[in-house]
C-alpha cells in the first residue's frame, strides 16, 4: 500500500469518525430536547397564526405572519423537537382557550383547552370537533446561532420565542386584555393618566346611554364549538361620548373577546352628565353570544 493511499484512509477513517461522533452527538442533544420539552404547552411571545414559523435565534420572525388572538394563536402543545445542524424544529399541536368561570387565578378565570372540555359534547359534533383540534399543528422552526450550538445557546433561543412559567405577557398582549393579566399576575391595573377625572354613575352623576350599540359576530372557531355567553367589559365612556379604555374583565376565549372590544369600541353614546355638564363615567358592559 502506498503512503499516499495510507494517507487517503488515514483521512477517510477520521472524516467518517468525526461525523458518526457528531451524529451521536446531536442524536443525544435531540433526546434531550426531547425530553425537555415533549408534550410541554408554551406561548408564543408573538401570536402569530400560520402553520409554518421561522424564527432567527433572537426571536425575530423570518418572513411574515398574521398576528391573531392569543386565545388562538398564543399556545401550543409540543410533539416532537428535532434538531438538524443549526436548525431546531418543533412540531406541536395549536391550542385553542376557553375560560372556565369556576375556575379562577387571582379572581380571573383561567384559560382551559377546548379539547380538554369534549365531555360536555356529544355525537357528531364532538366527533368533529376533537378531529379538527387534534389535527391543528403548526410547525416552528428556530435558527441556532451556530451549527453545534451549546445547551445555554438552544435555552436562549427557546426563551426568545417562547415564555415560560413566570414570564409577564402583560406588555406582550393587546391593551384591552393589560388589566385581565394584571389582575391574573397578582398585579394592580393602573388606567391611562389622559382619562383625567372618571366618576361613577351614582348619585349626581347619570350613567351613559347607547346611541348605536350593534350586536358582536362570532369568531370562527366559536361557532365552530358552538361557544355561547357573555364578554364583560368594562370602559371609559368619556365627556364627548366615545368608549376608550376598554378592558376584557370576565372573557370567553376563541376570539370572541376581540370581535367583542372591535364590535363596542365603535358604540357611541350619549354622556354621562354631572350638575348638568358631560362628564367620563367608568361602566360595564356585556357583549352576549348565542346561536340560534
Amino acid at each position: 500500500m502506498t503512503r499516499i493511499t495510507l494517507a487517503a484512509l488515514v483521512t477517510l477513517f477520521l472524516v467518517t469518525f468525526l461525523q458518526t461522533t457528531a451524529w451521536v452527538s446531536d442524536r443525544d442533544l435531540e433526546k434531550q430536547l426531547s425530553w425537555q420539552y415533549a408534550d410541554k404547552v408554551l406561548t408564543l411571545r408573538h401570536f402569530y397564526a400560520g402553520d409554518h414559523l421561522r424564527f432567527r435565534a433572537d426571536g425575530a420572525l423570518r418572513g411574515s405572519a398574521p398576528v391573531g388572538p392569543w386565545t388562538l394563536d398564543g399556545q401550543i402543545e409540543i410533539k416532537d423537537v428535532h434538531y438538524r445542524g443549526r436548525l431546531l424544529e418543533i412540531t406541536a399541536r395549536r391550542i385553542e382557550l376557553v375560560f372556565d368561570p369556576k375556575n379562577l387565578v387571582n379572581h380571573s378565570p383561567k384559560p382551559v383547552d377546548l379539547l380538554a372540555t369534549l365531555d360536555s359534547y356529544s355525537g357528531k359534533l364532538r366527533e368533529v370537533l376533537e378531529k379538527y383540534l387534534q389535527q391543528k399543528e403548526v410547525t416552528i422552526e428556530i435558527e441556532l446561532p451556530n451549527r453545534k450550538a451549546s445547551p445555554e445557546e438552544i435555552s436562549s433561543a427557546m426563551h426568545s420565542v417562547f415564555f415560560f412559567p413566570g414570564d409577564s405577557m402583560i406588555d406582550a398582549v393587546p391593551s384591552f386584555w393589560r388589566a385581565y393579566f394584571t389582575d391574573s399576575e397578582g398585579k394592580t391595573y393602573e388606567p391611562p393618566a389622559s382619562l383625567g377625572t372618571v366618576y361613577r354613575a351614582e348619585g349626581r352623576v347619570s350613567a351613559p346611554r347607547a346611541l348605536k350599540s350593534p350586536p358582536p359576530e362570532y369568531s370562527e372557531e366559536g361557532r365552530r364549538a358552538r361557544c355561547e355567553g357573555a364578554v364583560v367589559l368594562w370602559l371609559v365612556v368619556d365627556s364627548t361620548g366615545v368608549p376608550r379604555d376598554l378592558q376584557i374583565q370576565k372573557p370567553l376565549g376563541l376570539g370572541l373577546d376581540e370581535k367583542a372590544v372591535e364590535k363596542i369600541g365603535n358604540w357611541t353614546f350619549e354622556p354621562a352628565r354631572k350638575d348638568g355638564q358631560p362628564v367620563a363615567v367608568k361602566i360595564n358592559v356585556e357583549a352576549s353570544f348565542h346561536l340560534f
